[in-house]
């Protein structure tokens, strides 16, 4: 089953054949006729520098379309590159959002109670699936995830794996554990949350229109997990921690913050991720960070593990050990910058590491902005 596509056309600009209202036939990378059906929804990514140039469509019949064309219903509003331009693959991604099992939220039509109603004036109290260690074995594949997660409730996720340890051959599990083939969509606090929790496969998973960091390794012990060949996009501020919130956020919420410290917008908050990566020990193959608020890939290396986590496991040193695999990884559409590498030094001061940091920041941000 293909979970996304490149859209491939010989247009120079637009990655759509537009003939009349509910007449686009979008030229897909791969074969979907057997798998994408009428009635599906799909998204097709930002090409632009905003996010918000996702798009969602629901699918059409289109007998005369070959197995790499599909219809859609409705016109574009923007354009969506369909082009490889000067050696770069601009091609807008294509996710089919549908599956055939569903799970999700029943949602009251505008935000009640007390879950922040200040900041959201939609409903943000969704479902949740929680997973906790010692199980005999966990295996999801191609669920569709639609109006989970609570903004109010730290700890519930969509998908949350809670303090499980070891969940692959170390752990003692013959078949590792993995989540394959997820559309986790239109949630409201991440996409897939991995806690104290190592060695868990990730792959052809989507992560769209959510709140807070997408894909989170939270507490900076969790090793040798593996995103594989994901897509997370339209990754939107949250309100759980600093680094989920945009500067409204970052100044209003205070009973969340040790001692009633109110946190720099600047330098504390405004980083939310479509990949947050809390140990450099884990690997990152083929995934798209196709648009956040702030940054598409944020690795954060503790000196200490935080969170239950602390104190619990001998530390990991997270900011001495070594990078695991970071390839065909590829980030586009973020409001600030593409990729960074933050060590968080506690115990003592490397300046080489420093100079690399801001040397690594510089040069992402002037590919973004060529005035800089």
């Amino acid at each position: 089953m293909c979970f996304y596509c490149h859209i491939f056309l010989s247009y120079p600009i637009m990655g759509f054949l537009v003939d009349a209202a509910d007449q686009v036939v979008l030229n897909l990378q791969d074969e979907v006729q057997q798998t994408w059906k009428p009635g599906d929804n799909i998204v097709v990514a930002s090409t632009d520098y905003s996010m918000h140039q996702a798009e969602e469509f629901t699918l059409l019949p289109c007998p005369r379309c070959t197995s790499r064309q599909v219809r859609i219903q409705g016109k574009p509003r923007y354009n969506h590159v369909g082009e490889i331009l000067d050696g770069v693959d601009m091609r807008a991604e294509v996710a089919l959002l549908s599956r055939n099992i569903l799970v999700y939220g029943e949602m009251e039509n505008s935000c009640y109670g007390d879950n922040l109603c200040q900041f959201f004036n939609h409903d943000t109290y969704g479902g949740h699936i929680k997973i906790f260690r010692n199980f005999s074995s966990v295996h999801l594949s191609h669920v569709e995830l639609k109006n989970m997660g609570q903004q109010r409730e730290m700890g519930s996720y969509p998908l949350h794996f809670h303090m499980c340890g070891d969940v692959d051959q170390r752990g003692g599990y013959r078949e590792p554990t993995y989540v394959d083939g997820l559309s986790i969509h239109h949630s409201f606090s991440r996409c897939l949350t991995i806690h104290a929790t190592n060695g868990l496969l990730v792959k052809n998973t989507i992560g769209y229109d959510t709140l807070g960091h997408c894909f989170f390794l939270e507490d900076g012990i969790e090793q040798r997990n593996t995103f594989y060949h994901n897509l997370g996009l339209l990754t939107q501020p949250g309100t759980l921690l600093p680094t989920d919130r945009n500067e409204t956020l970052c100044t209003s919420i205070r009973d969340k913050v040790y001692k009633g410290y109110t946190p720099s917008p600047s330098t504390e908050c405004k980083a939310v991720s479509t990949f947050w990566i809390a140990n450099p020990n884990n690997n990152l193959i083929s995934n798209v960070a196709a648009g956040s608020q702030d940054a598409g890939i944020w690795f954060v290396f503790h000196s200490s593990s935080t969170g239950d986590s602390h104190g619990l496991v001998p530390e990991t040193k997270a900011e001495l050990t070594p990078l695991g695999i970071f390839y065909n990884n590829r980030v586009h559409s973020n409001f600030k910058v593409f990729l960074v590498f933050l060590v968080l030094l506690t115990l003592f001061f490397n300046t080489d590491l420093q100079i690399c940091l801001f040397l690594l920041l510089c040069f992402i941000k002037k590919r973004e902005n060529p005035s800089l």
